[in-house]
């Protein structure tokens, strides 16, 4: 039974896995809910504190992302907030991206993984370290391009299935220029779709032996956790300085990336 557990959490003591996991998804629910980009912390947690490889914590990372949306779609759509119709309308594009954005994940080579994985990090804390918040006024007349939406989530949904890290905030951007609501209703729609789009690249990680699920599991317990704190708390002081620490992480964990990725292929 021992052996079965130390393979199930891939080597790591166990008291270990029980105490830390969880704890470091607590924080990243936290911050999810008070700032967003939790996965900027549960990504360099698993990579540099549990030795997982990028891919494995990439994908490792996703049982989080699923129980955690999941349970936002659950609590919007009992309180009436979601667009069913609107979420599954977007879904269709999204889900195409997200499956061919988890096939990326698999057919790159590992050293490539870590350079592409890398940059893709950095883009994203970049455009986090701006503010891409002012992007999301509700106030704005919606664009009337069927097949320029189509294409937006489409991206989007590459994105996601490729890294998700971040991915909510673009939803919210997709959703904000052809289809404005007021924020709650957008995050309803956000979650559904995020939820969602998450089960493709979980069934092929899956398929590929790259999920660690006792890590992936401990960690969607703390990651709910955090997020029910955060939403009971929901305080405006302190948050700033939260996501400027949530950039930095994921700044560096990406320079960490890209320097390991272009040694391994020079």
């Amino acid at each position: 039974m021992s052996i079965w557990l130390n393979q199930f959490f891939d080597g790591m003591p166990i008291w270990t896995a029980y105490i830390a996991l969880p704890l470091i998804g607590v924080i990243a629910g936290f911050v999810n809910t008070m700032a967003g980009g939790g996965s900027f912390l549960t990504l360099p947690a698993l990579m540099f504190f549990f030795d997982l490889s990028p891919k494995a914590a990439n994908a490792t990372n996703r049982l989080s992302v699923l129980l955690q949306t999941g349970t936002s779609t659950a609590m919007f759509h009992k309180h009436g907030f979601t667009d069913i119709r609107l979420a599954f309308k977007l879904l269709l594009p999204a889900l195409c991206g997200s499956t061919l954005g988890g096939y990326i994940t698999e057919i790159l080579p590992a050293d490539w993984f870590s350079l592409v994985f890398g940059g893709a990090m950095l883009t994203m804390a970049i455009v986090l370290f701006f503010k891409p918040r002012l992007l999301l006024a509700t106030d704005r007349h919606p664009m009337q391009n069927p097949a320029g939406e189509f294409f937006t989530f489409f991206l989007i949904g590459i994105y996601g299935g490729f890294l998700q890290a971040g991915v909510g905030l673009l939803l919210l951007v997709g959703l904000t220029m052809f289809h404005p609501k007021d924020l709650a209703k957008s995050n309803a729609v956000k979650v559904t779709i995020a939820f969602l789009q998450t089960f493709p690249p979980i069934a092929i990680f899956a398929w590929h032996g790259q999920i660690v699920w006792g890590y992936g599991l401990l960690l969607a317990l703390g990651t709910m956790t955090g997020a029910v704190i955060g939403a009971k708390f929901a305080i405006k002081k302190g948050a700033k300085s939260v996501f400027t620490f949530v950039v930095i992480v994921a700044i560096l964990t990406s320079i960490k990336l890209i320097w390991s990725g272009l040694s391994a292929i020079a």
